[in-house]
């Protein structure tokens, strides 16, 4: 079925220091109200979304969504989305058990390749180095993250073995906010960010899973606070944004950055303007987070941060000078950086 959408004629126009203007046009979603927090961007622009009640979407090459929606989904929430290309995609449901399914059609059909209702299972995120390798991760289980990984693009899924796993804090766990927690750099080193704990801390491996180190971050601690979504920009640059969504407005320690790699993290000199889900770059620095307070923009690095607009997503994705945000009820909107 496709979706076909109304832009509103309402834009939100911000210039900055570099003279580059973002433009975020809302988008009216007439045919789904379902909250999406899945979204993902191929390199070249192909793009999935997914969300609440087992709702799938893909941005056709007629510059239109396009909606898949199982019968049978319709008790899952699918948090995450990855894809490699316009025909192959994988989508991860997160709550009480996890359901992981892949198509390599275009959304024609889907393929079961993970199921877990384990007591205790709620997979947070997942992110891939490769149309091949890949990782999720779940809420502890017996004080450890519970961790996935997939070396055939997502057809099939097994434990992560881990050597030296570190046990989590009292509370700790990861967030399902945007799939985002979690982030594959390189060839083989992984970042996932955590929070609820007595500190928020990033869980560091270099091996893709075998063996692991956390650190701790400056990142706000407690119920509901710590790390909501994570980015590299390269090698040795991260941002991770997040905060207190029971306290949105509050901007203490909503936002950490690091420049060696994940070994030390800080606060940016400008925060953003409250509680952050999801955070998303393109390739000309350009850093855009987004959550209930609205939309924050960064360009260098994440040190500093000017608000945009209030109005609020849930997800954002930015490839080359454009890119999409997506919210609650179906809520959507299009981004353009000229």
């Amino acid at each position: 079925m496709k979706i076909y959408v109304l832009f509103l004629f309402f834009l939100v126009v911000f210039s900055s220091c570099s003279e580059q203007e973002i433009e975020i046009t809302p988008v009216l979603n007439k045919l789904s109200n379902s909250s999406i927090r899945g979204l993902y961007s191929v390199d070249n622009g192909s793009l999935w979304a997914s969300g609440a009640n087992g709702i799938v979407f893909r941005y056709g090459k007629n510059n239109q969504w396009i909606k898949y929606q199982d019968t049978s989904w319709s008790d899952l929430d699918f948090r995450d989305v990855h894809s490699f290309s316009e025909e192959e995609a994988i989508i991860m449901s997160s709550g009480d058990g996890c359901e992981i399914y892949k198509t390599n059609d275009a959304g024609k059909t889907w393929r079961l390749v993970y199921e877990n209702y384990q007591e205790g299972i709620f997979f947070d995120g997942m992110d891939f180095w490769d149309d091949k390798n890949g990782l999720a991760f779940s809420d502890p289980i017996n004080d450890k993250l519970y961790m996935i990984e997939t070396k055939d693009g997502g057809e099939s899924w097994e434990k992560i073995k881990s050597l030296n796993l570190p046990q989590t804090l009292l509370g700790e766990a990861g967030f399902a906010a945007s799939g985002t927690g979690i982030v594959c750099v390189g060839d083989s080193t992984v970042y996932i960010g955590t929070g609820g704990g007595e500190v928020s801390r990033v869980f560091i491996s270099h091996d893709r899973g075998k063996n692991w180190k956390v650190v701790n971050t400056p990142m706000r601690s407690g119920k509901a606070s710590g790390i909501y979504s994570m980015l590299f920009l390269d090698d040795l640059n991260g941002v991770a944004v997040g905060g207190n969504y029971l306290d949105s407005v509050s901007t203490q320690g909503n936002c950490v950055i690091t420049s060696d790699g994940g070994l030390t993290w800080k606060l940016p000199n400008t925060m953003p303007s409250g509680y952050m889900s999801c955070v998303a770059y393109n390739k000309d620095g350009v850093l855009l987070c987004t959550g209930r307070n609205g939309i924050d923009v960064s360009y260098d690095k994440g040190n500093n941060w000017k608000h945009i607009t209030d109005d609020a997503y849930y997800s954002c994705v930015l490839y080359k000078k454009t890119g999409w945000l997506t919210g609650r009820a179906g809520k959507m909107a299009k981004i353009v950086i000229k």
